[in-house]
C-alpha cells in the first residue's frame, strides 16, 4: 500500500467550478504514485480521516501537461491550504483519460467519487 504525505498548494480551481472541489498536494516526485483516480484514506490535524478520490496525472481534458496529485474528500467544506495532508492510496477506480466535455467529465467524477463507498474485491494498487 503506498502512502505519500505533502502540503496543500493552490490549483487553478476547476475542481471548484465543477462542484468537487480538490485539495492539491504537493509530493516529492519520489513519492508519487502510479497515474489514476485512486480512493484514498485522507488524513489531516483539520480534515481527520475520511475517504477521498484522488487523481494522479496531467487533467488531459483541461490540456494539462504537469503532473498533479489532487484529492476531492466528500463533504469536507474546510480550507486546507498550507496544512499538510497525508493520502493512503487503497485501491485504483479508474486510469485518467481525456473527456470529450468538461460535462462528461462531470459525470465520470460523479461516478468516481460513488464508487469510494463500494469496495472492489479486483481494485487493488495493481489495477
Amino acid at each position: 500500500m503506498i502512502t505519500v504525505r505533502g502540503r496543500v498548494v493552490r490549483g487553478v480551481r476547476v475542481g471548484r467550478k465543477l462542484g468537487f472541489p480538490t485539495a492539491n498536494v504537493k509530493v516529492p516526485a519520489s513519492a508519487r504514485p502510479p497515474k489514476g483516480v485512486w480512493r484514498v484514506l485522507a488524513k489531516g490535524t483539520t480534515l481527520g480521516e475520511r475517504l477521498g478520490a484522488c487523481n494522479v496525472g496531467v487533467r488531459p481534458t483541461l490540456g494539462g501537461v504537469r503532473l498533479v496529485v489532487e484529492v476531492h474528500i466528500p463533504g469536507f467544506r474546510g480550507n486546507l491550504y498550507g496544512r499538510t495532508l497525508t493520502l493512503r492510496f487503497l485501491s485504483k477506480i479508474r486510469s485518467e483519460r481525456r473527456f470529450p466535455s468538461l460535462a462528461a467529465l462531470k459525470a465520470q467524477i460523479r461516478k468516481d467519487v460513488a464508487a469510494l463507498n463500494r469496495r472492489s474485491p479486483y481494485a487493488t494498487m495493481n489495477a
